[in-house]
């Protein structure tokens, strides 16, 4: 299987850089608060969430449903593919839950509250990039065939 002849590989391939724009502009979010840039810091973080929320329903919930679960969590529980899907999965979830919070309850109480969730801003950003590590993990072992040939 080569690259370009599965379309599954080239949209799970967008997905993947997509999600890696996204971490990016969370640590450009994360930069900007460090510049007191408080609105800017929201905005960009409020952009990231919803671009986030995007790729999930366009990509990864089908994905999930269609393929990963069918395919290789219920015939094989306990293969790579099916223990790093149950890892990143719930990993995701959390991080876009809690970055829905975030960015929910910025909206309703505006920035003077933000200080108080420091911590669980710092919490969002550590689930976050272990559920992109772990998606990269998984598009390696998904498609690593078809990445080298």
């Amino acid at each position: 299987m080569s690259f370009f002849s599965n379309p599954f590989v080239i949209l799970a391939t967008l997905s993947l850089i997509v999600q890696s724009l996204i971490m990016f502009m969370l640590f450009c979010g994360y930069w900007l608060k460090t510049k007191a840039k408080f609105p800017l810091h929201a905005r960009v973080m409020t952009a990231a969430v919803i671009l986030h929320v995007v790729m999930i329903f366009t990509f990864m919930v089908p994905a999930l449903i269609l393929a990963l679960i069918p395919v290789f969590i219920v015939p094989h529980l306990s293969s790579l593919t099916s223990l790093i899907t149950l890892i990143h999965a719930p990993l995701g979830t959390a991080a876009v839950s809690l970055g829905l919070y975030l960015v929910l309850s910025w909206r309703s109480s505006g920035l003077s509250r933000c200080f108080e969730r420091r911590k669980i801003m710092f919490a969002t950003m550590a689930v976050w990039l272990a559920a992109l590590i772990f998606g990269f993990v998984l598009y390696g072992v998904l498609y690593w065939a078809a990445l080298m040939g």
